[in-house]
């Protein structure tokens, strides 16, 4: 993922930033400055701020949009951080749970698999630097804020990635509908990697061939598949049944 601005508009979106990753959050720009509650947070944390639409302008934003008055722009590349300072302030238990993105092209799903994964517990959403649906302002408002309550890291390779991962003790699993292993009987006994697959091409060949068990999840005949983003909500639920821990 490349290094680049992003801007989220309305009051619950921005203070959601703020409360959850400031460091993340570069400016707010406001059309007044009468919210006493928001104006508390955004001073609280040291938050440049302006008015937009006049001399210190937001810049290239869009103004169609439900914006009520507050916009704010996020650097990417600090509400993204390396795979390395992440993996390394982890604490792994048997209620530590990642999702590992395999090149997914459609924001709407990356961003209701986030929602998804901070809703179930999950410690982490793992997504390649190449050949992957980057966070945007529109994944940001798709998760519901969610972007900003759980890590969101950034991978190279992503074998390798799930190579050291199983070194670590996770047992990684591969999401896919002709599986024969159902999810409804896996026990989920151990550090957990679901990996996602691209919505057209599924999970690379070679990235199968890593996975511990393919999973698939039991559906009625007349329904040949679901989208990747509703698969990965149920896989993370069953998961979740097993780990009410993960939910505290």
């Amino acid at each position: 993922m490349k290094k680049e601005k992003i801007y989220i508009y309305g009051k619950h979106a921005v203070t959601e930033a703020i409360q959850n990753s400031p460091k993340s959050l570069k400016k707010v720009f406001l059309a007044d400055e009468k919210d006493g509650q928001l104006m508390s947070i955004i001073h609280k944390n040291n938050i440049p701020y302006g008015k937009f639409g006049s001399g210190d302008s937001a810049g290239d934003v869009d103004r169609n949009s439900n914006h009520q008055g507050v916009i704010g722009l996020i650097m990417i590349e600090n509400l993204v951080q390396d795979y390395d300072s992440f993996i390394k302030d982890l604490e792994i238990t048997k209620d530590t749970c990642l999702v590992v993105m395999d090149e997914l092209q459609d924001p709407q799903n990356v961003g209701a698999i986030i929602r998804s994964s901070a809703a179930l517990g999950i410690s982490g959403v793992l997504m390649p630097e190449h050949n992957q649906a980057p966070i945007t302002g529109s994944v940001v408002k798709v998760s519901a804020g969610m972007a900003f309550r759980l890590p969101l890291v950034r991978i190279g390779n992503i074998n390798n990635t799930l190579r050291d991962l199983q070194k670590r003790g996770f047992w990684v699993y591969g999401l896919d509908g002709e599986a024969s292993h159902s999810i409804n009987v896996e026990p989920f006994d151990a550090p957990t990697v679901f990996v996602l697959g691209n919505e057209g091409a599924g999970i690379h060949e070679h990235t199968k061939k890593l996975c511990d068990i393919m999973l698939s999840i039991p559906m009625n005949k007349r329904c040949e598949s679901m989208n990747v983003a509703s698969s990965t909500a149920i896989a993370l639920y069953a998961w979740s049944a097993k780990h009410k821990e993960a939910l505290n």
